[in-house]
């Protein structure tokens, strides 16, 4: 069996209709929201009876970059779902604080999902707070698929 040469636990897919960040290598200075994904792209139980409710699947962040020369920038990318693609009724399922370049990870529980929305969401997406003096991140996300157990 072969070795793979990289650090990252999940593997980047290019994907349009799971790509939450695009990997367009682009540096964010201000907070920004990535695109919204519909639910239907994610396969889950509410519109295939074939998966069960207690499905989990990983979202993946790969940070290219990350400012930090000041030392008081800060940056949090939150997965948000909304019953819509306005995301006017929206809740945060996780959020991740990243302090350096690296692979991040938000493993989604749908039924926890649903049950804090108070309704099937129908899109999701990472929200970004970038803050302090001269924030720069440079990440591309993407839903990288369900958890399986390897019994």
């Amino acid at each position: 069996m072969g070795k793979f040469n990289s650090g990252f636990k999940y593997m980047y897919d290019a994907a349009p209709e799971v790509a939450l960040l695009p990997k367009d290598h682009v540096a964010h200075v201000a907070s920004f929201n990535g695109a919204a994904v519909a639910l239907p792209q994610v396969e889950g139980w509410w519109n295939q009876p074939q998966y069960p409710a207690d499905n989990v699947f990983a979202v993946a962040i790969n940070v290219e970059a990350v400012d930090t020369a000041t030392g008081d920038e800060t940056y949090a990318l939150s997965l948000a779902f909304g019953t819509d693609d306005t995301f006017a009724t929206e809740i945060v399922q996780q959020t991740v604080h990243v302090k350096k370049a690296g692979q991040y990870a938000i493993l989604v529980d749908m039924d926890t999902v649903v049950k804090q929305l108070g309704a099937a969401p129908t899109a999701c997406r990472i929200e970004a707070t970038l803050a302090g003096t001269t924030p720069s991140i440079t990440a591309h996300a993407w839903l990288a698929g369900s958890i399986v157990d390897a019994d």
